[in-house]
């Protein structure tokens, strides 16, 4: 009798003490459900941010800025620049085989943006206080990019007038180099002159050429700069894509009565 009452007596203060211990140590259930509740809070403010926003897609050109500008070497704008990529599950359309069709135009914004960062363009851009944005895309899929297969984009500039610069990206599969599309996209560059900026990215642009004696040597250098600018001839394929711009840009202006030259 006398012992069952002490060990009663005794194990209260056991209890009472563990549950002291553990809230001293954050330890008990209560820690517990508030580390559950942070969790599923933080948990719901990514979901509640990727419906809002495509954090792939901001994520990959954060990734895209920071190669081209502190990983991979500089480029001369009239180089083809070459962009490696795979097309993963979240690239694929709904007979989950191949890349979806609009993936394509979303790999090429970020090999330009590599393009730009490389050869400078965009710098000399901001420099002048101009943006550059896409107004057309012509596309033609030659064959799939399968699922999982690696492959670049190899990305040049093909031809520019005074309001636009011409690119063209070639997604090539990396197994065995076929060009499975091609993409023709039509940057416009406002607030500046895109005939200027290419001059001064390629090396024409303001000059200046000094130092005394030799005249004759400074006109042959002015010469051979000018020489090995010019601007590219416009291709073919190009020109007629133009003109259907242009087509396509009367038959709305006729039909709404829209002043946009565009």
């Amino acid at each position: 009798m006398m012992s069952s009452l002490l060990s009663s007596t005794t194990a209260v203060p056991a209890t009472s003490t563990a549950s002291a211990a553990a809230a001293a140590t954050g330890t008990g259930p209560t820690a517990t459900v508030i580390a559950l509740t942070a969790a599923c809070a933080a948990l719901s403010l990514i979901l509640v941010a990727m419906c809002l926003l495509d954090l792939p897609y901001f994520f990959r050109s954060l990734f895209s800025y920071v190669s081209a500008t502190c990983f991979k070497k500089k480029l001369r704008a009239t180089d083809t620049a070459v962009y490696s990529s795979v097309c993963l599950t979240s690239d694929l359309d709904v007979y989950l085989t191949h890349m979806n069709n609009a993936r394509y135009l979303r790999e090429i914004d970020l090999a330009r943006i590599e393009f730009l960062l490389r050869t400078g363009i965009w710098r000399e851009l901001r420099r002048r206080g101009g943006l550059i944005f896409t107004i057309a895309n012509s596309v033609r899929y030659r064959r799939f990019v399968r699922t999982f297969s690696r492959y670049e984009i190899r990305t040049r500039i093909v031809y520019w007038d005074d309001v636009s610069i011409f690119f063209e990206f070639r997604f090539v599969s990396k197994a065995d180099g076929f060009v499975r599309a091609i993409v023709y996209n039509r940057q416009q560059v406002v607030d500046c002159s895109a005939d200027e900026l290419m001059r001064t990215v390629v090396g024409v642009g303001g000059g200046g050429g000094g130092g005394g004696g030799g005249g004759d040597a400074t006109a042959d250098a002015k010469t051979a700069a000018e020489g090995a600018f010019r601007r590219p001839e416009c291709p073919i394929e190009i020109h007629h894509w133009i003109q259907s711009n242009l087509m396509s840009s009367a038959s709305l202006k006729a039909e709404i009565g829209d002043g946009d030259p565009l």
